[in-house]
């Protein structure tokens, strides 16, 4: 971690373009807000607009108020985190690009939220990068910028001292660990806390259902029912030559095929579909972990455990404890980002 200089709160620069999804801004702002250091602020935070006139929009109208066109900033920028709009991404002018390639290298890290990611990689700043963004926006992304790496799962990702993140409420999850970062795990948890947030899920989570994914890959081929079959049937050996019986296919011509189209293996795909279920049993049923590894077709609980620390970078119990704090505090969650608004 960097070393904080005493009394030197550090300047946090949005930079938006209208409308923009409120819930993308006020999240972030509220979680910057929070950290004192010798109870004083350790952010400042600044908006900035991509328009000249300094107003910024929501998407029902409301107007941010504390806004300044870009090119009155002046001062250093510790973190510069670009907003995009809530409708469709935008493209950024010649004049915000310019002004964003010039401040870049002066400020520590960048940062991009939802289609935010298309203002700094139409700046030329996300080239060579590994990105993501909202789904939505994923195959425009890649299509209009093919020098950048997409990944498309994560709910955001670091890569050297940029980051990107799907947005909305992932964004919030971005900024609590730019928070850890800076001033460690406890600043970071006193701030879920303060919000009433579970603290935050780690980067690697997924933005989409894996099933709904696979589903969306295999429409109109002979695979086209075997997501939904495997999740009815979670429990049994699903090996290749089973799962090649079910559509019908050699295991060889199906092991080609699937590979082709979900760039993964059959072993893979099946272990984030009995993850997925475990999901759910963890967050609905007072199951034993023992219970719900045999239900969703693992070996035993350590299997169970195994599979979710790969691919959850958690293990089941503290996925389950997470949820369990969501569901309490959803209402309070709710009720503060009305109050924030």
């Amino acid at each position: 971690m960097e070393h904080w200089i005493p009394n030197r709160p550090r300047r946090i620069a949005f930079i938006v373009a209208s409308p923009i999804d409120l819930l993308n801004l006020i999240g972030l702002t509220s979680v910057f807000a929070c950290p004192k250091i010798a109870g004083k602020p350790a952010y400042l935070t600044t908006i900035l607009s991509t328009d000249s006139t300094g107003e910024v929009r929501g998407a029902d109208g409301v107007a941010v108020l504390r806004s300044i066109p870009f090119s009155e900033h002046v001062g250093p920028i510790d973190t510069m985190v670009a907003i995009g709009s809530q409708n469709a991404p935008v493209q950024i002018s010649a004049d915000v690009a310019s002004w964003v390639r010039r401040n870049a290298p002066r400020a520590r890290r960048m940062a991009s939220v939802g289609s935010g990611a298309f203002m700094l990689a139409s700046a030329g700043l996300l080239d060579g990068k590994r990105v993501t963004t909202h789904w939505h926006y994923v195959e425009k992304l890649a299509k209009q910028y093919p020098r950048l790496t997409i990944d498309k799962d994560p709910i955001f990702v670091k890569d050297g001292n940029f980051y990107s993140t799907a947005g909305l409420t992932a964004g919030i999850d971005m900024a609590l660990t730019l928070v850890e970062e800076d001033l460690g795990p406890a600043a970071a948890s006193a701030v879920a806390r303060e919000l009433v947030l579970y603290m935050r899920r780690p980067g690697s989570e997924f933005q989409q259902s894996a099933l709904l994914l696979q589903q969306s890959k295999v429409i109109g081929t002979r695979m086209r029912d075997l997501p939904a079959w495997v999740k009815t049937h979670i429990t049994q050996t699903l090996d290749v030559s089973t799962l090649a019986e079910v559509v019908g296919m050699s295991p060889r011509t199906f092991s080609r095929q699937f590979e082709l189209r979900f760039r993964t293996t059959p072993a893979r795909w099946v272990q984030s579909l009995r993850v997925e279920a475990a999901c759910a049993d963890l967050e609905a049923k007072e199951l034993p972990l023992k219970a719900i590894a045999r239900l969703t077709g693992f070996r035993d609980e350590q299997a169970l455990r195994r599979a979710f620390l790969k691919q959850r970078s958690m293990t089941p119990r503290e996925y389950r404890e997470r949820m369990d704090s969501i569901t309490t505090n959803q209402t309070e969650f709710r009720d503060a980002i009305g109050a924030e608004i």
